[in-house]
């Protein structure tokens, strides 16, 4: 198992800046308007990577078999390629601007500008991922069943992301464009009507795997207990899901403001209560599984009331002095 581990991992480690390429480049063709383009380049390059995969996984004519190696080149070959037409498309007449690869001088004010928001953004995403992990541990002093039943339902959380992510691209461009042309009404209005999309979006998403939690489940385990248990969280957690589109969408309307550190800080806050709360109601109250998916679903309340406390507190930026 680490020896196959091993023959992706370095290829697909290593070509990884393939990956960051195209969504780097993916990013400032979208702040010029178009958001066509890099979701088509995105979408076929993800295509691509399921198609050729299993061929130079398992071989097919004069192809060899590169076995776990070859899921690595499935990926990165693929976006490497779309990498190279989204740089042709920023070279070419048609762009708004023009990528140039020489004669740039570096300017240090430009990377404090994007690290602002981009350093915020991955402390972010580390704290998501965090909360998981923290709270699968949480919930194996339950037992294995619950572990793997909240492990299960939580899985569905990710499926969140990329839909939070997709109108969080807009959401960015949109708010940011219109705050830098100093429509600072509409800016607040795209980041209000975005807020709602996202979180009716996700609350559509909870509230089916809260009736049908069958349906997600099954994809996983047969396991009757498992099932239960997983049941379980859907159902206290799966309608409160609108909550955390809702706050994923103010975390993509704060970066269009260009301050993402307090929401960022919202998320952290809600790490620590659903994983405190956890913890306070196995151990004090004694409230079990359910007491430990309670106290997940007032996490996501209280990161969508900060998110929505801390867009109501932006301010227009002060003129500057004649």
């Amino acid at each position: 198992m680490l020896t196959a581990a091993l023959s992706y991992s370095s290829v697909a480690f290593s070509g990884a800046v393939s990956i960051w390429m195209l969504n780097l480049l993916g990013g400032a063709v979208r702040g010029t308007g178009n958001m066509a383009l890099p979701s088509a380049v995105i979408a076929s390059s993800v295509l691509a990577h399921v198609l050729i995969s299993p061929l130079l996984i398992f071989g097919w004519g004069p192809v060899p078999a590169l076995g776990p190696a070859g899921a690595g080149w499935g990926l990165t070959i693929p976006f490497g390629v779309g990498s190279l037409v989204l740089i042709a498309y920023l070279r070419s007449s048609r762009s708004l601007i023009t990528l140039r690869l020489t004669g740039v001088p570096l300017q240090w004010a430009l990377f404090a500008e994007i690290l602002k928001v981009g350093a915020p953004g991955l402390i972010n995403v580390v704290i998501t991922n965090m909360s998981v992990v923290l709270l699968t541990g949480v919930a194996g002093r339950l037992g294995k069943e619950v572990a793997i039943g909240y492990a299960m339902g939580a899985r569905l959380e990710y499926i969140l992301l990329p839909l939070g992510f997709g109108f969080g691209t807009a959401i960015v461009a949109m708010v940011g464009t219109n705050w830098g042309a100093k429509q600072y009404r509409r800016a607040r209005a795209i980041a209000w009507t975005g807020a709602v999309t996202v979180a009716a979006t996700c609350a559509a998403v909870g509230l089916l795997a809260a009736f049908f939690p069958e349906v997600w489940l099954g994809l996983f385990s047969s396991d009757e207990e498992v099932i239960r248990v997983g049941t379980r969280y859907l159902q206290i957690v799966g309608p409160v899901y609108g909550l955390y589109g809702f706050g994923l969408a103010l975390h993509s309307a704060m970066q269009g403001f260009g301050n993402v550190m307090l929401i960022v800080m919202a998320n952290g806050v809600r790490l620590l209560a659903s994983t405190g709360g956890a913890l306070l109601a196995i151990y004090w109250l004694d409230l079990g599984a359910s007491g430990f998916f309670v106290a997940v679903a007032i996490g996501f309340f209280g990161f969508a009331a900060m998110a929505g406390s801390i867009m109501l507190g932006v301010r227009e930026p002060a003129a500057a002095p004649l």
